[in-house]
């Protein structure tokens, strides 16, 4: 039986986002690699927000398929919103990425309510901080690093 179109597609929406940001996540890992040890503290931020997307774009698709909907599937490549070369690139992308998936998480809590809501205002909550660490580490300033209303 399938559940409220609304939430479904709010989720498929989310999860879509998720699917970009895995991606990005893994490209900035990637271009970290050759720069070790320099690079370390860094990396770490894109293993973190890699597996934080990870593990809610699996929380994302198997909601869309208990709620008998058909996730969207994750695409062969995406356009990179900022090119992830060295380390100041890769934060930008990092930051880039979070902030994008802020959005797509506040725009989804309309159309959520109960445990999924908490499940997303949890996701955006993350995206904030990930989102700050990533601007702090490239140098920027803390009242230029941090979002007031993240998604918003």
């Amino acid at each position: 039986m399938a559940d409220d179109p609304g939430t479904v597609q709010a989720l498929s929406d989310l999860l879509a986002v998720q699917h970009a940001a895995v991606y990005a996540c893994a490209a900035a890992g990637g271009a970290l690699a050759p720069l070790r040890p320099a690079s370390d503290p860094t990396r770490l931020l894109a293993q973190t927000a890699y597996s934080a997307h990870r593990e809610l774009r699996d929380r994302l698709v198997a909601e869309v398929l208990g709620r008998g909907g058909s996730p969207p599937a994750a695409q062969p490549a995406y356009q990179l919103p900022v090119p992830p070369s060295g380390l100041t690139g890769a934060l930008e992308l990092l930051a880039a990425v979070e902030d994008r998936c802020a959005a797509a998480a506040y725009d989804a809590l309309d159309a959520l309510a109960g445990d999924l809501r908490a499940l997303v205002v949890d996701a955006l909550a993350g995206t904030a901080v990930r989102g700050q660490q990533a601007r702090l580490a490239a140098g920027q300033p803390v009242e230029r690093a941090t979002r007031a209303l993240p998604g918003v």
